[in-house]
């Protein structure tokens, strides 16, 4: 929470000071995001999951075609992930385990609780198109789990992921379209450079809205 605080301090006076000489404007996003975890690992498979994201922005005019847009977006995403070849033990009819054992598949989903913070460069290629891309800053406040499975009883669970590393660092790239003077649509996608927990990363589509107030 302290990390977060102090970003968000941050970005308040970095957009405070290059918004003084600019054209500015404040404004709210919202959307939907199709995000999972890399890479795959041997038996361990990260899928797609659903969330969404909302927040708001300052953006702020650098040039003609060049605008500063920092964000901050509290975003529910996260990955399924689904688990190969555990085992279940065979017997015979003594009770005595037999050599040959079956395999089953356990899948559950990480959902993440996250504030990110983009700090996104628009170059704009006509009056409403424009290409983004810049850093990306991200603190995973809260982390649950579901699933519909239950794991056999004395199954090692150690590969499920309870808790982790908190932060998160990445690169954003997208695009936009402007619909009209307040409202446009925003596609972007987020890769995370940081290795967290058990050596994994963020990968994360969003798709939205945009709205200038």
């Amino acid at each position: 929470m302290q990390k977060l605080l102090i970003l968000i301090f941050l970005l308040f006076n970095l957009s405070n000071f290059y918004g003084q000489d600019k054209s500015s404007n404040f404004g709210l996003k919202a959307g939907i995001n199709y995000g999972k975890y890399t890479p795959n690992k041997n038996f361990i498979d990260y899928k797609y999951k659903i969330g969404f994201y909302a927040g708001g922005f300052f953006n702020i005019s650098l040039e003609e075609k060049l605008e500063f847009q920092p964000e901050v977006l509290f975003a529910l995403q996260g990955s399924k992930v689904n688990i190969g070849s555990l085992s279940i033990p065979n017997f015979d009819y003594n009770g005595n385990p037999l050599p040959n054992r079956n395999t089953y598949e356990f899948t559950y989903q990480v959902n993440e609780l996250t504030v990110s913070i983009p700090l996104a460069i628009k170059v704009f290629f006509s009056k409403n198109f424009y290409l983004e891309s810049g850093p990306q800053f991200g603190i995973i406040v809260d982390r649950s789990l579901n699933t519909s499975q239950q794991l056999l009883a004395g199954e090692d669970d150690s590969f499920v992921i309870r808790e982790g590393d908190s932060f998160d660092f990445g690169v954003i790239l997208g695009f936009g379209q402007k619909l009209s003077e307040s409202l446009s649509l925003n596609l972007r996608s987020y890769s995370g450079l940081l290795k967290r927990d058990d050596d994994i990363k963020s990968f994360v589509f969003n798709l939205g809205i945009e709205y200038s107030l």
